[in-house]
């Protein structure tokens, strides 16, 4: 009898340990999950917030690299330079960045890593995360701000602002019209025959100058000028276009609503004048 109750004690002992062995692997397999699903929601927290960033520094790298891209507020280090500071200050770099329409419009695209604490060294995580943006002038609403004029003159403000009211909105078609602008910001500076800026002007010199800061390489004298880009009647002419006068031999760059800009002669500054006050137009081109 004493053994046969030693070895129901024994066989209770042996039990017990199977079972507290049982409830510590189904422990440690209960710990082990929590682990796992507190990794894949880390990982699923970096995603997104990796998601945010991406978007943000896309947009503020297009914004960025279109204030630089365009002309009138350039600082002259560059959109590519400007977008991948901005882009860096988000924890992304720059893919792909494309500008258009004369440096009006920017198109960015942005990437960032996100950090991984478990799908990534596994093998079966996101690489990267990216996002595009764009930004453009709004050429609408700066016409109508008034800060683009560079003349402290009150009498060519004032004729400056009955030209805009002359124009219709559908008339200004981007690159082209940032050269009506671009030609604005020389007015007053003094013409100097074969000069060609951006301190001193001839005819033919202000029109290649403006047109080269968008990239437009023209010929430097008004009788091979004339032979660019695509004729126009007189009837049809937009800001930006080429006017030839004097059996081509003079030349402005139209501004819309019946003004041109140009340099006149020695003695004379940049100006803007009445198309309507001109009987020797010899030719309109549209360069864009």
């Amino acid at each position: 009898m004493k053994f046969l109750r030693g070895t129901r004690h024994q066989r209770s002992v042996r039990g017990a340990g199977a079972e507290r062995g049982g409830v510590s692997v189904a422990a440690l397999g209960c710990i082990f999950l929590v682990l796992i699903l507190c990794l894949l929601t880390a990982d699923t927290g970096f995603y997104m917030w990796a998601r945010v960033q991406a978007h943000n520094a896309a947009d503020a790298a297009a914004l960025a690299a279109v204030q630089e891209s365009f002309p009138l507020f350039s600082t002259g280090n560059g959109p590519e330079k400007a977008a991948r500071k901005f882009a860096r200050a988000n924890g992304a770099t720059v893919e792909k960045l494309e500008i258009t329409l004369g440096g009006q419009h920017a198109v960015i695209r942005a990437a960032i890593r996100p950090k991984s604490l478990l799908l990534r060294p596994l093998g079966i995580g996101v690489d990267k995360v990216t996002a595009v943006s764009a930004a453009e002038v709004d050429m609408s609403a700066l016409m109508a701000s008034g800060s683009i004029w560079y003349t402290p003159d009150p009498a060519t403000l004032k004729t400056l602002k009955g030209l805009l009211s002359g124009v219709r909105a559908n008339d200004f078609r981007g690159a082209a019209t940032v050269v009506a602008l671009l030609s604005l910001s020389h007015l007053g500076k003094p013409y100097v025959w074969g000069a060609e800026g951006p301190d001193a002007f001839d005819c033919s010199g202000l029109v290649c100058y403006v047109y080269a800061q968008l990239g437009v390489r023209l010929p430097r004298v008004t009788f091979s000028q004339v032979c660019c880009g695509r004729s126009v009647p007189p009837g049809e002419l937009a800001p930006g276009d080429l006017v030839f006068f004097r059996h081509n031999a003079h030349v402005g760059i139209y501004l819309g609503g019946g003004w041109f800009i140009h340099a006149p002669r020695t003695g004379d500054v940049v100006k803007i004048s009445p198309l309507s006050a001109r009987s020797d137009v010899s030719g309109c081109r549209r360069i864009l």
